[in-house]
């Protein structure tokens, strides 16, 4: 058996630990303190509004459904309103939201629920909203602890699972049981704010892609702080180096290229210089050849 001269598997991504509970009530002192009026970033004035745009706000931003709201509901105030229109009429007015039609119909049947079985006004409980069209558990969530005060789970969207993670929170990956990781980590009354605070940290600083560990307050105790940017630098580092490698590449194609045409252009003079040195030697000998005919006398003419 041969003996292994090197390790030819990459080293895997260092894992972050759990957070004690110190570090957990440290990150919810430090975010506290840096964000104390963080909310929900959708603009609504009543629960039936925030319900409609949670909705749009799927696979889009706070900021883009912030410009199609106010003409929805100008036009459609009241679930009722809303219940009576066909969805293509909904199309041209969120448009810009992405997956227009799929929301469109979404809203709609929402509103008529709405209607039907609750009286027109918005369920109380996560199991009533969830079972409205459009409607899962992060949207419910978000309905219940931002417009109805109520507090029965934690919203759990991209920008919490991220930091989640990041911060030692859970080593899930379903947002479920993220959740119930954080519901364990947290006190009740920390369920709602504290995952505004996550969302908020997460779109200001510790972004997907290039995390600002160097200004974050909770680096001091993050477990992955600095992992992030060790990994975007390094990989900076590498498209750095394989540019160099093909600039150098590049450069050596060409010094080899004029070389040879250095080395054809001289091949060729110098093929030129011998034919002419040939042609010059040939007329000197002819030259010498026509002057010794001259000097030979001329032959007697017979009588």
């Amino acid at each position: 058996m041969g003996v292994a001269l090197g390790n030819s598997t990459p080293p895997r991504a260092r894992a972050p630990r759990l957070a004690s509970p110190a570090q957990v009530a440290g990150y919810t002192r430090r975010l506290g303190e840096l964000y104390p009026d963080a909310v929900v970033e959708l603009d609504f004035e009543n629960p039936y509004q925030l319900l409609g745009a949670t909705i749009l706000a799927a696979q889009s931003t706070d900021k883009m459904i912030n410009t199609i709201t106010p003409a929805l509901f100008a036009r459609y105030p009241t679930p009722a309103a809303l219940a009576e229109a066909d969805p293509a009429e909904l199309e041209p007015l969120v448009f810009k939201s992405g997956f227009y039609r799929n929301k469109a119909k979404s809203l709609v049947g929402m509103a008529r629920a709405l209607v039907a079985n609750h009286g027109g006004e918005v369920p109380r409980t996560i199991a009533e909203l969830s079972a409205l069209p459009g409607v899962g558990r992060k949207t419910a969530n978000v309905i219940l602890g931002s417009a109805l005060g109520i507090t029965e789970g934690v919203v759990v969207d991209t920008h919490v699972t991220r930091l989640s993670q990041r911060l030692g929170l859970t080593t899930e990956t379903d947002a479920v049981k993220i959740e119930q990781d954080l519901m364990k980590a947290l006190p009740r009354d920390q369920w709602t704010p504290f995952a505004h605070r996550l969302i908020w940290h997460g779109r200001r600083v510790c972004m997907a892609k290039k995390p600002d560990c160097e200004h974050c307050v909770l680096a001091a105790t993050c477990p992955s702080a600095g992992i992030a940017g060790t990994t975007t630098a390094t990989a900076t580092t590498t498209k750095t180096k394989t540019k160099t490698k093909t600039k150098t590449k590049t450069t050596t194609t060409a010094t080899a290229t004029a070389t040879a045409t250095a080395t054809a252009t001289a091949m060729a003079t110098a093929t030129a210089m011998a034919m002419a040195t040939k042609i010059d030697r040939r007329a000197t000998e002819r030259a010498k050849t026509d002057a010794k005919q001259k000097k030979q006398p001329k032959a007697a003419t017979p009588k």
